[in-house]
């Protein structure tokens, strides 16, 4: 489980081009390559762009969880992140 999603509510197609994570009643869509993510088909301008590295779909951490319901701190001090769900 990820971020409080299952491995069975992400998905990817066979190509790799995009994913899709569902959590209740939350669609997050991204596209490799592309800053714009779609939560519920409306679209948001991210700073960065999904990619494939190494063979693996690297997603940007932040949009994902806000975009999940989460919310994300960074403590300068620490160079810490904190996830809360």
């Amino acid at each position: 489980m990820t971020a409080g999603v299952s491995q069975a509510n992400i998905l990817r197609n066979n190509t790799k081009v995009t994913a899709t994570i569902v959590k209740g009643d939350r669609v997050v869509q991204v596209k490799i390559g592309s800053k714009v993510m779609l939560i519920n088909g409306a679209s948001i301008t991210m700073d960065v762009a999904p990619e494939v590295k190494d063979g693996r779909t690297m997603l940007p951490f932040r949009w994902i969880a806000q975009a999940l319901g989460a919310s994300v701190e960074w403590d300068e001090a620490t160079q810490t992140v904190t996830l809360k769900l």
